[in-house]
């Protein structure tokens, strides 16, 4: 079990200062790119290092979700023996499951995937 820690307001938690970090480390990115004398040894160990941060924060973020699911299941449960109307939670909790990209993991991705959306939605005239 996690034993409470004292939350100071003021500092922002590991994973928002996660998130800082791989913003600055993006924009450290780009202007190598755009420097005239670009230094190909410093773009690459940027781009691993993005690449490890980016790879940690999706894992802690993947975790999370675990964890809030396991604790949902376990107050449905707790709530179904108190409760025998729970059949529209039921239903709710396996289509919230199946689709995974409705959730705000990764708003580049959810954004990526309503834009893929969008494009398969469009139809094209037929020419022949």
């Amino acid at each position: 079990m996690l034993r409470p820690r004292e939350i100071d307001v003021d500092q922002p938690s590991k994973t928002e200062q996660l998130s800082n970090w791989i913003k600055k480390v993006r924009c450290k990115k780009l202007m190598c790119r755009r420097n005239r004398k670009r230094n190909l040894r410093i773009e690459a160990v940027l781009s691993y290092a993005l690449y490890k941060a980016e790879y940690e924060l999706r894992s802690k973020q993947l975790s999370r979700i675990s964890q809030w699911r396991k604790l949902k299941s376990k107050f449905l449960q707790t709530s179904r023996s108190d409760n025998h109307n729970c059949e529209s939670l039921n239903y709710s909790e396996t289509c919230q499951e199946s689709n995974l990209w409705h959730e705000p993991v990764c708003q580049e991705l959810s954004s990526l995937n309503d834009f893929m959306l969008k494009l398969s939605e469009i139809k094209a005239p037929l020419q022949r």
